[in-house]
């Protein structure tokens, strides 16, 4: 695993397009998004990303994306994302998923995420989103 950078948009979108194929997000908004204060992510080349936003306390994460299935890709970008947070002094890790995403969903709750919200037919389809955060003891 390695940060992810500008320069590696184009990875970062092809994996983006796998794991979401109905909303693709191009190699430019990896790219823009990238060099934004805050923007941080990590890159699994065996497949997989996840980039976050850090704010004062607060984290978000504001997308991550799994190409390859059940390796363990997931458990490992959110090990990642939970330890830079720390190193940030966040206090609160925010995140969106689609209530019909149990895989995730099930990742999500075996780091201890909670629900703290919920938007109906957020999704274009008209799923929900969870809005999920897990409370963080910075280092």
């Amino acid at each position: 695993m390695i940060p992810a950078a500008p320069q590696h948009d184009a990875a970062l979108a092809a994996i983006h397009a796998l794991a979401f194929p109905h909303d693709p997000w191009p190699a430019a908004a990896f790219r823009s998004l990238l060099q934004q204060p805050g923007i941080a992510g990590f890159l699994d080349q065996s497949g997989g990303f996840v980039l976050l936003r850090c704010v004062a306390d607060e984290a978000e994460i504001l997308t991550i994306g799994v190409s390859v299935k059940r390796q363990g890709i997931g458990r490992a970008l959110m090990e990642a994302a939970i330890a830079h947070v720390k190193t940030q002094h966040t206090t609160t890790l925010h995140l969106e998923v689609a209530a019909s995403n149990i895989a995730a969903i099930g990742l999500y709750d075996a780091f201890g995420f909670q629900q703290t919200g919920k938007r109906p037919k957020y999704y274009p389809d008209g799923g929900d989103a969870l809005i999920l955060s897990l409370q963080i003891n910075p280092e």
